[in-house]
């Protein structure tokens, strides 16, 4: 058998050398080039700012709300007066709407009388005129014409009828006179004679409707006259009533003939008075609290705002006064309507068209910074919107 050694010769695997310092530099300009570029976009993001200016369409918004008024006010209540009374007046109005028929009347107008002769010429009332087509008309007076001058007198005619109307001049025979006189005195027209016929008015719910409507207005100034006398303090400048109609009476009903008709109207009228310019401070508080969230006011006209008493207490002198203003609106800076996620990221002329398609927004234009940047940041924080 062969002799083996004792130990045997073991084999080791050689150490792989080590990396070169060319793989570190390369691991570690990496490292700094990827944390630069983390630095340099994290820095980039946070730098960058958007400012949209916003020209905000204006829409009208009605409000409705309620102010307290009470001579001794309480929390949230203007000072003021309630005062009542009861005002009555009578008065003759004309029929003028309706015509039922006509009637057959008495024309009526004036002429001249003229004297040629060499004496005066007296001509007692009724006194015939006649014209060249047989129509007979009669002076309204006796009159004394003198010599070489003339006499203007009322005229009417003999009869009944529109045939006596005329406008054209007309001349006259005295037929009375001697007919060798009735050469020298004469007579002419001097106005058109009318009336011939007469409209036969028929009381109409118009004509009772405008004489109520002009009773009210009489009757109320009245009783704003009365009414202010009675509480007779300078501070309370503005007014609210409550009229009541109490009682209308007419001396004709609708229907029936008539050229005039008397009428009655009773009202009830409660003022409730208070200071203006605190009503004016208080109703800005409340239109504050009704309008839409995000919306801010952008106008508001006081002398347009309707007043109305909703309730009143005489006794205690307090009342409700409803009110209903117009006031025009816009959106805020901080509305939530004005979309900062519909434009995060967008470049600028994307996002001014997004925008302008908005309800309530008429054009936008937006401004980021630093001005090389022609997008908008992608945070909501770095957004600021301005409303015009």
């Amino acid at each position: 058998m062969p002799i083996h050694s004792a130990h045997r010769k073991h084999h080791r695997e050689p150490f792989p050398a080590p990396p070169s310092p060319a793989l570190y530099r390369n691991i570690a300009y990496t490292f700094v080039g990827v944390t630069v570029v983390i630095v340099v976009a994290a820095l980039w993001v946070s730098s960058v700012r958007a400012v949209v200016t916003i020209r905000a369409t204006r829409q009208p918004v009605t409000v409705n709300a309620t102010v307290d008024v009470a001579r001794v006010p309480g929390q949230g209540q203007l000072p003021g007066r309630v005062v009542q009374g009861v005002f009555e007046k009578i008065q003759e109005f004309t029929v003028s709407s309706s015509v039922g028929r006509s009637e057959n009347s008495i024309a009526t107008g004036k002429v001249r009388i003229t004297n040629d002769y060499s004496k005066a010429q007296p001509l007692i009332k009724t006194t015939r005129l006649l014209t060249a087509d047989g129509r007979l008309y009669r002076i309204n007076d006796s009159v004394n014409v003198p010599a070489g001058g003339t006499v203007d007198v009322e005229a009417y005619a003999d009869e009944r009828g529109a045939q006596f109307e005329f406008t054209q001049k007309t001349k006259f025979t005295i037929p009375g006179l001697a007919v060798s006189l009735q050469k020298m005195i004469y007579a002419e027209s001097v106005s058109p004679f009318a009336g011939g016929t007469q409209s036969v008015k028929i009381l109409a719910q118009e004509d009772l409707d405008k004489a109520q409507k002009e009773l009210e207005v009489s009757v109320l100034d009245q009783a704003k006259k009365t009414l202010f006398a009675e509480v007779a303090d300078s501070a309370f400048t503005q007014t609210v009533y409550l009229v009541k109609t109490l009682e209308t009476k007419s001396s004709v009903k609708p229907g029936e003939e008539a050229e005039r008709f008397l009428m009655s109207l009773k009202l009830d009228v409660t003022g409730v008075f208070y200071p203006r310019e605190d009503m004016e401070e208080l109703v800005k508080s409340r239109l504050s609290e009704r309008i839409p969230e995000g919306r801010d006011i952008t106008s508001y006209d006081p002398a347009k705002t309707v007043f109305s008493v909703e309730r009143v207490d005489v006794k205690n002198e307090s009342a409700s006064i409803g009110l209903t203003a117009e006031v025009q609106t816009k959106l805020g800076d901080k509305s939530p309507d004005l979309p900062k996620d519909l434009i995060l990221g967008l470049s600028i002329d994307e996002a001014e068209q997004k925008l302008e398609v908005v309800e309530g927004i008429e054009s936008a234009s937006i401004i980021v910074k630093p001005s090389w940047v022609r997008r908008l940041p992608t945070l909501k924080d770095h957004v600021t919107f301005e409303v015009e």
